[in-house]
């Protein structure tokens, strides 16, 4: 007996922001494909938090402009974002993570930001 305990995914030998057993690739952080996807996704909070934004100042009155460069804002961010996410799950070795998988690594990655040593 190792005398280790196991504490499941949690397990202190993972990354933080990972679960060990989760289907994901090292290769996907590195494809530049991905990364547009995460950008796009750090984007489209943003166009999103704008929309929200253009809501409120348009119920207060004024027009609806910061609402509608919000909605538009998001939907080129979402078009960007799939096109990021299934062209760089479409270039993963077989076998390919799971959509679940990929979508859950998204958005960690998008509040995690890869440290200046993982670039190389």
């Amino acid at each position: 007996m190792s005398g280790r305990v196991d504490h499941g995914p949690w397990s202190g030998d993972v990354p933080p922001g990972r679960m060990r057993g989760m289907d994901e690739h090292a290769d996907l952080q590195r494809d530049g494909y991905w990364r547009m996807a995460v950008w796009a996704l750090r984007i489209g909070y943003g166009c999103i938090a704008l929309a929200v934004t253009g809501l409120i100042v348009m119920v207060a009155g004024s027009t609806p402009w910061l609402l509608a460069a919000g909605v538009v804002g998001w939907l080129v961010a979402a078009v960007v974002l799939a096109t990021g996410f299934l062209v760089a799950r479409s270039r993963l070795p077989s076998p390919r993570p799971g959509f679940w998988a990929m979508r859950v690594t998204l958005l960690s990655d998008t509040v995690h930001a890869r440290s200046s040593v993982d670039e190389g």
